[in-house]
């Protein structure tokens, strides 16, 4: 049975509702000491103080749809009540789909307690992104070459980590008898990865007859470059430790010159966070048929071209391929026929 989408507000966390809110305040503000070398005493004050009343604004909505009931069963999951894992990871309903979708990235204490229990060696080969260019080798998944929490999205993973995850989480769960009957963890399909976006149908069979052929649409809306606050992408903050060459968004700046916590930027309509921006997801599609190479969907913190970030836009790696700019979102699917 297909999820249908419910149209309330989403129900956020007080934490994650208050990142959103000094994520924006942050913005705002600057855009608002910018307002004010170019205006008058009296205008610039009543310009600074509208910004910080919306940035007001922005905080106190999250906190009026602070999220605290989850429930036990993936059937009666919605995105005011998500479905909740051992880990904590929290899974919403995606219409037209039969799969709950995690609301996050997988985070850094997920993957963590995967490679404690289990011992997957996932740091060997990994790409990073360097003052001196892209260089292997020289960072891994636990040391990215950037400060990060165990609440950020766990990067420098290749598709061959992430279904290692998800079949360990899903036999976990089981043995646990914290699993349903007829349940398990997988990467989401490319075609599932569009409705989470809110993609319309798209034209094609494969994900590269789909790729970028509905123009224009971003996962924000239709504006370029993205409006203020739209998620951590390669704006002007990702020049700190990079080549001095390397292109970014002009005329666009976040908080987060590597990754974000998850749950940092506002959740799309259906409740699912970092649709765009912070990492490119792994699907678990190929590219193209009698090709190797999987699709990835969703940009990065590195991620600067227009077209990169359009919904319909897809990456294309070999699988074993792991970079700083890569990581995953499982989602929670009816059980495959043996």
């Amino acid at each position: 049975m297909k999820h249908e989408l419910h149209e309330d507000n989403a129900n956020y966390t007080k934490e994650i509702a208050f990142r959103a809110f000094l994520c924006r305040a942050f913005l705002l503000l600057r855009r608002a000491g910018v307002a004010i070398v170019a205006r008058k005493r009296k205008v610039r004050m009543k310009t600074t103080l509208r910004m910080m009343a919306g940035a007001m604004t922005l905080g106190l909505a999250g906190a009026v749809y602070a999220a605290s009931a989850t429930t036990t069963d993936p059937r009666a999951a919605s995105k005011q009540t998500p479905w909740e894992n051992s880990l904590g990871m929290r899974f919403v309903p995606v219409k037209d789909t039969e799969v709950l979708f995690c609301i996050w990235l997988t985070r850094v204490q997920d993957f963590t307690t995967f490679v404690r229990i289990t011992g997957h060696d996932a740091k060997a080969g990994m790409y990073s992104l360097t003052p001196d260019g892209i260089k292997q080798g020289v960072n891994t998944w636990d040391s990215p070459g950037f400060q990060q929490g165990l609440t950020h999205p766990v990067s420098g993973v290749n598709w061959e980590d992430a279904q290692a995850f998800c079949k360990w989480l899903t036999k976990q769960e089981r043995d646990a008898g914290r699993l349903p009957s007829g349940y398990e963890y997988r990467l989401p399909k490319d075609a599932e990865w569009s409705a989470a976006v809110g993609l319309p149908s798209e034209f094609g069979k494969t994900p590269k007859e789909k790729h970028r052929r509905i123009r224009g649409i971003y996962p924000w809306g239709m504006e370029w470059p993205p409006p203020i606050g739209a998620g951590n992408f390669s704006g002007t903050e990702s020049k700190v430790d990079m080549p001095a060459d390397r292109e970014i968004i002009r005329n666009y700046t976040d908080p987060h010159p590597r990754t974000s916590t998850v749950g940092s930027y506002v959740a799309n309509p259906l409740g699912l966070y970092d649709m765009s921006g912070n990492l490119w997801e792994w699907c678990e599609d190929i590219f193209t048929p009698n090709e190797p190479y999987r699709v990835l969907r969703g940009g990065a913190w590195n991620t600067h071209d227009g077209d990169d970030l359009l919904s319909s836009s897809r990456n294309h790696v070999m699988p074993g391929i792991r970079a700083a700019g890569n990581g995953f979102r499982c989602v929670l699917a009816p059980a495959a026929s043996p």
